[in-house]
């Protein structure tokens, strides 16, 4: 998990979490933590990705596709090098109002399918400290 502080066009700001799913993790699961009071929330995963441009590096995909692979990449690179302020912890999650892509030229960071919603942490301490990280990172109002 760990704060996500810029979406281009939006200045949205969120928690993201990133997990994996299916047979040696096939699916990348993207989620948005909700934080009360955060109006600033992206909303649609896959609507943010796109608002990064992902065509200019998944040339040969369609739209969709590009989002999944940015979202992949992000989540993939987040919990690969370690993404500031964040943290890794194996927690109990459900995910709502998700969309799933399945990317038809193979596999992108380990997956062949980007699922994206809303995460809700089951354990509540584990969700206060994720609630914390965007805190910290700004004031929410």
């Amino acid at each position: 998990m760990w704060p996500l502080l810029h979406d281009w066009q939006t200045s949205a700001r969120c928690v993201l979490a990133y997990t994996t799913t299916g047979h040696f993790g096939d699916t990348a699961v993207m989620g948005v933590i909700p934080v009360e009071g955060n109006e600033a929330e992206p909303g649609d995963l896959f609507a943010m990705a796109g608002r990064h441009d992902p065509g200019r590096l998944y040339t040969a995909m369609t739209p969709d596709e590009q989002r999944a692979c940015w979202l992949a990449c992000s989540g993939f690179s987040a919990r690969l090098l370690g993404a500031p302020k964040g943290f890794e912890v194996t927690t109990e999650w459900k995910l709502d109002m998700a969309r799933t892509v399945t990317l038809s030229r193979g596999t992108m960071y380990g997956h062949g399918r980007v699922t994206a919603g809303r995460m809700r942490i089951v354990d509540n301490e584990i969700h206060a400290r994720a609630v914390a990280l965007l805190k910290s990172a700004v004031e929410v109002p």
